[in-house]
């Protein structure tokens, strides 16, 4: 299977983007990243493959789990 490498997110613009957890309907894929809500752009942080993935995401961005959408 081939993956497309994805670009990594910078750390610095999410003080004004919302925290999502993306999950594809059709391969189960699951990503997060920051949502835009002015422009709905979302740009994807890292992979998401287990719950030490989703911790890591919390930890590396100093979020909480109750500021997390999920799309």
């Amino acid at each position: 299977m081939l993956v497309a490498k994805r670009e990594v997110f910078k750390k610095a613009d999410i003080t004004s983007m919302k925290p999502m957890i993306r999950k594809s309907q059709s391969t189960g894929e699951m990503v997060a990243g920051f949502l835009n809500p002015e422009t709905g752009d979302f740009q994807v942080a890292m992979e998401i493959n287990d719950e030490r993935d989703i911790d890591a995401f919390l930890e590396e961005y100093d979020l909480s789990v109750v500021m997390i959408s999920k799309m």
